[in-house]
């Protein structure tokens, strides 16, 4: 993978703007314009020079977040399985191309993800590893961050979230905000924060949020929140692309998806990840089938119509699965 070198300090001078520009607090056209301009802080693709903050380039699996990094598309989530599960995911979804892992501090297996990593033999360069930080690390940030590291086996981290909005959640952005300027990590986001929490964060921060990650789905699409962030800057990440464990049956089985996972000759699970990747959102959904696994990657050799794509945002009910 050919890199292009850029100076660290451009790029934060530049994030840093941004986040002055305040889309929440009345500027959203200043930060819509100053998102377009963020100067890549270290190593982008070199063939992807001019391409605009949020730009989804669903040709090549990525897109290009207000860090300057580009973050693939399509990827693992690791929600719910054991450390030696999360190992086999993570190994089975590198071996089949994918190259976005997801994890978190809370699930218990970053050292399966570490693990999985190792083994497939991908260059780390390659790999695009997102970690949570749980809401009882807010406290002493910098310490659980350096302990993820360890975990991981790695010396940086692509894309750090805060999980929930919590007690000193503000303390632990702002020790996000350093770990960045100290080369550990890359990005940083949030999950799980509403407009009014996101707003909060926004206010206080000096890089704003990359990334906010949010259950997003057929049946809760986020359409409204997703222009926001679009203004703000920020890529929207779904969990729950599929609808989660217990409820992704039921999405399977929607007469409209069903009817295009026919006429596409894909399935349902390929039809609705392709929907997302068309509206916009990054996708990671969890599974430990090796055949699913590979078969979730492979949306990229077919698209949806605008026909189609009105279709199934038809299916918006605004129900969360979740349980948060």
């Amino acid at each position: 993978m050919k890199l292009l070198k850029i100076s660290k300090f451009i790029g934060l001078v530049a994030i840093s703007m941004l986040g002055l520009a305040g889309c929440g607090l009345g500027g959203e056209s200043a930060a819509k314009e100053n998102a377009t301009k963020v100067s890549a802080p270290a190593q982008v693709h070199e063939d992807a020079k001019d391409v605009q903050i949020g730009q989804f380039d669903i040709d090549h699996d990525r897109v290009r977040l207000n860090s300057g990094y580009d973050m693939p598309l399509v990827g693992i989530g690791t929600w719910a399985i054991s450390d030696s599960e999360a190992e086999e995911s993570v190994y089975t979804a590198l071996a089949s191309g994918m190259r976005l892992i997801d994890t978190a501090v809370v699930y218990g297996n970053e050292r399966g993800v570490g693990r999985g990593i190792k083994r497939s033999g991908v260059p780390r360069e390659e790999i695009f590893i997102t970690t949570k930080l749980w809401t009882p690390d807010y406290e002493d940030a910098e310490h659980s961050i350096d302990r993820c590291l360890e975990r991981l086996g790695t010396t940086y981290i692509d894309l750090l979230l805060l999980h929930y909005p919590a007690a000193n959640d503000e303390k632990a952005y702002q020790a996000m905000e350093r770990v960045v300027k100290a080369g550990k990590v890359r990005s940083i986001g949030l999950s799980n924060f509403f407009r009014e929490d996101f707003d909060r964060i926004l206010k206080m921060a000096e890089i704003p949020p990359a990334v906010d990650q949010m259950e997003t789905h057929l049946h809760h699409q986020n359409v409204e929140l997703k222009k926001y962030l679009d203004s703000c800057g920020t890529v929207l990440e779904s969990w729950f692309p599929l609808g989660g464990r217990g409820q992704t049956e039921m999405m399977f089985n929607e007469p409209v998806v069903q009817k295009l996972a026919k006429e596409h000759g894909k399935s349902p699970a390929q039809i609705i990840l392709r929907w997302h990747l068309q509206a916009g959102h990054v996708v990671m959904p969890g599974s430990t089938n090796a055949a699913h696994i590979k078969e979730n990657y492979e949306i990229f050799d077919f698209s949806l119509t605008e026909d189609e794509m009105q279709e199934l945002s038809r299916l918006e009910r605004n129900a969360l699965y979740g349980g948060y």
